[in-house]
């Protein structure tokens, strides 16, 4: 069954759907953009953030809007979150008129576009897809800048403004996201967004939501069916990967080592024992927190190199993805991890290149004779 399949079987009149939708609670945001000299901004709610790696947005506008199209033509756009007692705001972008931006307070972000000053939080994205759906257009985009100012976000509710209130998505997609690393489904096996829910005990919206998050993952694909198919995994994927984090750290120690503040030191060295406290003997103590943890030590070090195109190389290599494919399917692995990482961060203490480099070499190699284990014990692929 495909995913056409199983909408066809939940259409129903459009008016029942907007009743029932409403008890949804959802952030207020004001999507903004530019084309020309002209702004462009409405009231949205149906925002929400896709994948923290990489870090994606996901916003859904009418089509017929003025600013959808302008966010089509652009490439870009910026989601400012309201907050409590900006109500007025919300009202004022959500129609039509003149000057939508008529009293109120802007700057331009990093990439061109208007942001409300006074909102509590900014995010400003780059499209790199646009998928249609219905009477709107869904543009997914990367974020470029992010930050908060703190308040508490305005939300809507039942047809008015309201309190925060959380949603099951974030559990299903985690609870979906445990049971394709742990192989519960196998590789090129096809889930259905009715299966997923079924077998969750969820709604199929929350299915929805987590496999479109489990595809941002690398961990689903959609095929020329609109299928949704666990994507297989193969010692060839980790080794391109694992060599290219090589490379890339290989190069920032060989033109930092010796240069690197102590400040910046420290910081890579609480991020070196924040990761060890979670590998304990031969096993995670908590395999999502360790998974964090070691793509953060390793950012750090990257980062060193204060060099932006670096860092972004580096973040879109899909490591934890790639770990999570491989690692994540079992509890058991190795303290021998921990002690070759460990080189590198004394290496950059001691100002031992030597002794960093090969630790990152050794580490590499670590790591793909490990994946080449798991997979020989899944049967050749997981």
């Amino acid at each position: 069954m495909t995913a056409a399949d199983d909408c066809t079987s939940l259409a129903m009149n459009s008016g029942v759907f907007r009743h029932v939708v409403g008890h949804l609670p959802s952030g207020v945001t004001v999507v903004t953009t530019q084309v020309g000299e002209r702004r462009f901004g409405m009231t949205a709610s149906s925002v929400t953030s896709l994948s923290v790696e990489p870090p994606m947005m996901l916003a859904c506008l009418n089509r017929s809007t003025p600013t959808s199209r302008a966010v089509g033509e652009a490439g870009v756009y910026g989601v400012n979150v309201l907050g409590t007692g900006q109500e007025q705001v919300a009202a004022q972008f959500a129609g039509p008129r003149d000057d939508k931006f008529s009293g109120i307070d802007i700057r331009v972000g990093s990439l061109g576009v208007p942001l409300l000053t006074e909102a509590v939080a900014h995010i400003e994205c780059a499209v790199v897809e646009q998928i249609s759906g219905g009477s709107h257009t869904i543009f997914l985009g990367r974020v470029v800048e992010a930050e908060a100012s703190g308040g508490r976000p305005l939300t809507y509710f039942r047809g008015d403004f309201g309190r925060f209130e959380s949603t099951r998505d974030d559990e299903v997609y985690q609870r979906a996201r445990r049971t394709v690393l742990q192989r519960g489904y196998a590789a090129d096996t096809v889930l259905s967004v009715r299966d997923l829910a079924a077998e969750l005990e969820s709604d199929r919206s929350h299915a929805f939501y987590a496999l479109t998050r489990l595809t941002v993952d690398g961990l689903v694909h959609r095929d020329p069916g609109g299928n949704y198919v666990v994507v297989p995994f193969d010692a060839r994927t980790a080794d391109e990967t694992f060599d290219a984090r090589r490379l890339i750290e290989t190069g920032v120690v060989e033109a930092v080592i010796g240069r690197v503040p102590l400040a910046e030191l420290e910081r890579a060295r609480a991020a070196f024992d924040a990761m060890a406290a979670l590998l304990v003997g031969d096993r995670f103590v908590d395999f999502d927190r360790y998974l964090d943890a070691n793509y953060v030590f390793h950012e750090t070090v990257v980062g060193l190199a204060h060099n932006s195109a670096l860092t972004a190389s580096f973040g879109q290599l899909s490591i934890k993805s790639v770990m999570a494919s491989s690692f994540g399917s079992t509890p058991v692995t190795s303290e021998q991890f921990i002690e070759v990482q460990r080189g590198l961060i004394e290496g950059l203490e001691q100002v031992d290149l030597a002794m960093a480099t090969t630790s990152i070499k050794d580490y590499t190699e670590l790591a793909r004779a490990r994946v080449r284990q798991i997979i020989t014990e899944a049967g050749g692929q997981i």
